[in-house]
C-alpha cells in the first residue's frame, strides 16, 4: 500500500523485510525490495530497492524517515520525510533526484472491539505521496494532497497475527489490499491500485480501438511477501507503550543506575528472566496436558454412557423376549402349539440368541409332528449352549426312537 501508517507493532521488529511484484500487464510490471528498523530512541527508518517502469531499465534506491512526535489516548502523530531516492540507468537524471521527495503529517488510531481491531490513518504529505505516477515526470508540480487509509484486522488466523483487510485513498486514486500471515513472522500480501480504473487493466494487451499506453495512474496487481525479524529482548524493556524512548540502558524502564552498571546484577536479572520463561514454557505445556486429558474424559464419559444405554436396550429386549416366552409356555400346556409357536417366533425376533427359545421351539414342532424342524432347533439351541443338558437327552431319545410324536388333530389349532 502507499500511503504512510504508524505500524503499532514496528518496536518489537529488528527488522521488516518486503518483497513486491506488481503487475500492470503482460509485458509490463516493476519490483520493489525494501527493508526498515526502529531505533531505541524513537525513530522508524528504511530503505528501499524498486525497479520501475518509467524510464525503462532504471533503478532507484530510496530512503525513508518517520518519527512519532505526540500520543494522546490511541492517537499518535508522526512526522516523516519519504522518498529521498538515488536514479540509476535513467537517459534523463542520474543521482540524486530531490523531485519527489515527500513530507507528509500522519495521525493514526487503533480501535479494538472482541477480536477484532481497526486502524485509521489520516494525513497530508507532498512529492510521491500526493501524486504517485507510473510514467516518470522529469517536472512534477509539488502539491500538498489529503491521504486516508483504513486497516481491519480480523481474528482469522489469530494466532499467527490476524487476516487484514485494507483500504485507502492515496489523494488520486482508491487501493484495496489482503493481509495474510503465513506464519508469525510472514505474511503475504495482495493489492489492488487505482481500484476505480480497474476496468482499464493492461489495455497494452489489447487490439485494436480497446488498445491503449499505459497511463499514470493505470491499475497494477501487486503481490508481496514480508518477513518480520523479532528482537532478540524483550521491545517494552526499550520502548513505552505508545513507542516513546525509555533510554540507553536495557533496565532503563526501572531506572535502576545498580542494575544497569553492576555486570553482576545484569546477569542475576538476566538468569531470572530466562528461568521464567523456561517456567513459562513448562506451564503452557501443563495445559495443553491438561486440555489433553480433558478430551480423554470426554472420551470416556461419552463411551460409559453408549455402553449404559446399550445395556438398557439389552435388558429392555430381553424382558420383551421372556414375555414372549412365558405366554408360548402357556399356549404349550393348553396345546395351543400354533399360538405357542407364534410367540416363540416373536420372543426369538426380539433377541435371536436365546437358546431356551430354539429349545422350545423345537419342542412345539416335535409336538406337531415335524421332527427334522424339532430337531433342526434343538441343535441351534445347543449351539448357542452346549450345556443345556436337557436339549442333548432330547436329541439323544430322538436318535434313539425313544420319543414318539403326538398325533395331530384335524383342527390342530383347537384345544383339546
Amino acid at each position: 500500500m502507499r500511503i504512510p501508517s504508524k505500524d503499532q507493532t514496528m518496536p518489537h521488529k529488528l527488522l521488516s523485510l518486503n518483497l513486491s511484484a506488481g503487475i500492470l500487464s503482460s509485458s509490463q510490471y516493476n519490483s520493489a525490495f525494501s527493508i526498515s528498523t526502529f531505533s531505541k530512541t524513537g525513530y522508524e527508518y528504511g530503505v528501499s530497492f524498486v525497479k520501475p517502469i518509467n524510464p525503462a531499465n532504471s533503478i532507484e534506491l530510496g530512503f525513508h524517515l518517520q518519527k512519532n512526535m505526540l500520543i494522546y489516548g490511541d492517537v499518535n502523530l508522526d512526522i516523516g520525510i519519504h522518498d529521498i531516492l538515488f536514479r540509476q540507468g535513467s537517459d534523463s537524471l542520474n543521482g540524486l533526484d530531490t523531485k519527489g521527495i515527500s513530507l507528509f503529517t500522519v495521525l493514526s488510531s487503533k480501535k479494538t472491539f472482541k477480536d477484532y481491531a481497526i486502524s485509521t490513518h489520516l494525513g497530508f504529505g507532498s512529492g510521491k505521496i500526493n501524486k504517485d505516477s507510473h510514467l516518470y515526470d522529469t517536472t512534477p508540480k509539488q502539491n500538498i494532497g489529503v491521504f486516508l487509509g483504513f486497516e481491519f484486522k480480523t481474528p482469522y488466523l489469530k494466532k499467527n497475527g490476524g487476516i487484514s483487510f485494507l483500504t485507502e485513498y492515496d489523494g488520486s486514486g482508491l487501493n484495496l489490499g489482503l493481509r495474510v500471515p503465513v506464519l508469525r513472522s510472514y505474511q503475504m500480501n495482495f493489492c489492488i491500485t487505482n481500484f476505480e480504473n480497474f476496468g482499464e487493466f493492461a489495455t497494452e494487451d489489447r487490439s485494436g480501438t480497446e488498445y491503449s499506453a499505459l497511463a499514470g495512474n493505470a491499475p497494477s496487481i501487486i503481490f508481496g511477501l514480508t518477513m518480520n525479524v523479532p528482537r532478540i529482548f524483550d521491545s517494552d524493556e526499550h520502548v513505552s507503550e505508545g513507542g516513546a524512548a525509555l533510554g540507553d540502558g536495557i533496565y532503563a524502564k526501572t531506572d535502576s543506575s545498580i542494575l544497569y552498571y553492576d555486570p553482576i546484577c545484569t546477569e542475576i536479572v538476566e538468569k531470572l528472566r530466562d528461568s521464567i520463561r523456561v517456567d513459562e514454557n513448562i506451564i503452557e505445556n501443563l495445559k495443553d496436558h491438561n486440555n489433553m486429558l480433558l478430551h480423554y474424559e470426554a472420551v470416556l464419559v461419552d463411551s460409559t454412557r453408549k455402553n449404559f444405554l446399550r445395556l438398557e436396550v439389552n435388558q429392555s429386549k430381553q424382558n420383551e423376549a421372556m414375555r414372549h416366552l412365558s405366554r408360548s409356555l402357556r399356549f404349550f400346556y393348553d396345546e395351543r402349539y400354533r399360538d405357542a409357536l407364534s410367540e416363540v417366533n416373536s420372543a426369538i425376533k426380539t433377541n435371536p440368541n436365546l437358546a431356551i427359545a430354539y429349545g422350545r421351539r423345537g419342542s412345539i414342532y416335535y409336538k406337531l409332528g415335524d421332527v427334522r424342524r424339532a430337531t433342526l432347533n434343538w441343535n441351534v439351541a445347543l449351539q448357542l449352549d452346549p450345556e443345556f443338558t436337557e436339549i442333548y437327552n432330547m436329541l439323544k431319545a430322538s436318535d434313539e426312537n425313544r420319543l414318539k410324536p403326538v398325533e395331530i388333530s384335524k383342527n390342530i389349532g383347537d384345544n383339546k
